[in-house]
């Protein structure tokens, strides 16, 4: 009677774990976002460029993101960042035309809020011909910095 007993109690539990572990099948993860920053080949001070973001999740454009903004500043100088909110122009690809002033090494942090998920890669990349010494100069910059987009929306965080 007693093996009876606990047949049925462990043919219970297997039931219960089976149930469980289909509801466990049916919440999946969502995939990741995706943001790959493309920038044009070589810029020159003083000219207006188009910097492009494109925005996705697996095989599909993200087109409905909640917010996409390009963070960008000076390396060289180590300048104060400025915020600029990108303009969706199709097939998940975000927008923003900037113009560079100086010959510099300069980063670019795209911040993208998208489906519940946020993520914010960044890019260095130069502008007209730079000094040996603004490189080394940026490189010191790069690794003192943090992004003035997370302690708000305001533009003009520090680096």
């Amino acid at each position: 009677m007693k093996q009876i007993k606990q047949i049925g109690f462990i043919g219970a539990l297997l039931f219960l774990g089976a149930c469980n572990a289909e509801n466990a099948t049916d919440t999946e993860v969502p995939e990741i976002i995706e943001a790959d920053i493309q920038l044009p080949g070589e810029m020159d001070p003083g000219e207006e460029y188009q910097l492009q973001v494109a925005v996705s999740q697996g095989d599909e454009a993200v087109t409905d993101a909640n917010e996409v903004v390009f963070e960008l500043w000076n390396d060289s100088e180590g300048s104060d960042s400025t915020q600029v909110e990108a303009d969706h122009i199709g097939e998940g690809i975000y927008e923003i035309s900037q113009t560079f002033e100086d010959s510099a090494v300069y980063s670019v942090q795209t911040h993208v809020t998208a489906r519940s998920l946020h993520i914010m890669p960044k890019r260095q990349f130069q502008v007209g011909e730079v000094t040996e010494e603004q490189v080394k100069k940026a490189e010191e910059n790069a690794e003192n910095q943090q992004s003035g987009h997370m302690d708000g929306h305001e533009a003009g965080g520090h680096h």
